[in-house]
């Protein structure tokens, strides 16, 4: 829930400006521990523009509260207050779905996907999945494998060239997949977990401390794969019509109302230049190789 017309008040002290692959992001806080939990997931991204004309603007606020209860703290994006109060451990994920807010509400300019985006060898990627379908982790054990890096949340489309923009965000995972990135060597930024409602326990992976990957650009899209996580099966692929495959998109766009039929042409048209298959995965190891497998097709 998303209440409006809440003034934006300017924190006491501190603020963060970070450029996110195309995009700057501002984030305003009076509490110094928030911006230093976030600053571990950005760390030695470029700083972004504190003019910039349209920032994605968040920020936190702690609210007063009696010796007795318990501190709570306020989610704000581009000046609107942002559904309920928040305990601290779940600041930080709902300051990062704030982030994603902004743009889904403000860059109407793509046509947005819920779904990762990767490369290799300058073929694009699109894991669309639902939420337990295991994206976060296949995004994590590609990244081990030298693939480039655009984004964890989004596809972002652009409906003249089809190209796909890099969101590049920090990799939120879930307590059920800690092991897997552990095993993977790979670090959670700020050392720290933290709690997203439902889903319950999750960290972060800042992409930029994965030694093995780069962050991308603007890419083709060649390959869109639906992923579905089933524990103990043999990962393996089939091929998905081309109809199927622009319907499933359609129903992980965030934005569609804002293209109206458009929409549609712009996913077939992505989905007509690219390979298009329905994944069962089972082990890491064993979905990475099939996936590059598919990717090399191409």
């Amino acid at each position: 829930m998303i209440r409006s017309h809440m003034p934006w008040t300017t924190p006491v002290e501190g603020r963060l400006d970070y450029r996110i692959g195309e995009f700057d992001v501002s984030v305003r806080s009076d509490v110094g521990t928030v911006l230093e939990d976030f600053a571990a997931l950005y760390q030695d991204y470029p700083p972004g523009d504190p003019n910039s004309d349209e920032p994605l603007q968040v920020g936190v606020q702690r609210l007063k509260r009696s010796a007795l209860q318990r501190e709570r703290y306020q989610i704000m994006g581009a000046g609107d207050e942002m559904g309920r109060e928040r305990r601290r451990e779940e600041v930080v994920p709902f300051l990062e779905w704030g982030i994603n807010w902004c743009l889904i509400s403000t860059r109407a300019d793509f046509l947005q996907v819920h779904a990762a985006t990767m490369a290799k060898d300058e073929r694009g990627i699109v894991l669309a999945a639902s939420s337990g379908g295991g994206k976060s982790t296949l995004v994590a054990g590609l990244m081990t494998r030298g693939w480039t890096y655009l984004s964890d949340e989004f596809a972002l489309i652009n409906p003249d060239t089809l190209l796909a923009h890099p969101f590049p965000k920090a990799v939120c995972v879930k307590a059920g997949a800690f092991g897997i990135i552990r095993e993977l060597g790979l670090p959670f930024a700020g050392r720290r977990y933290y709690v997203k409602g439902l889903k319950g326990r999750v960290g972060y992976i800042n992409p930029r401390e994965v030694r093995t990957t780069r962050i991308g650009d603007c890419t083709r899209v060649r390959l869109v794969i639906f992923p579905k996580y089933t524990p103990g099966r043999k990962p393996r692929a089939s091929t998905l019509s081309r109809g199927k495959a622009v319907y499933a998109l359609a129903g992980s766009a965030l934005n569609r109302n804002a293209f109206s039929d458009q929409g549609v042409s712009v996913l077939s048209n992505l989905v007509r230049g690219a390979e298009s298959y329905g994944v069962e995965s089972g082990s890491l190891e064993g979905t990475c190789d099939l996936i590059e497998s598919l990717i090399e097709a191409v």
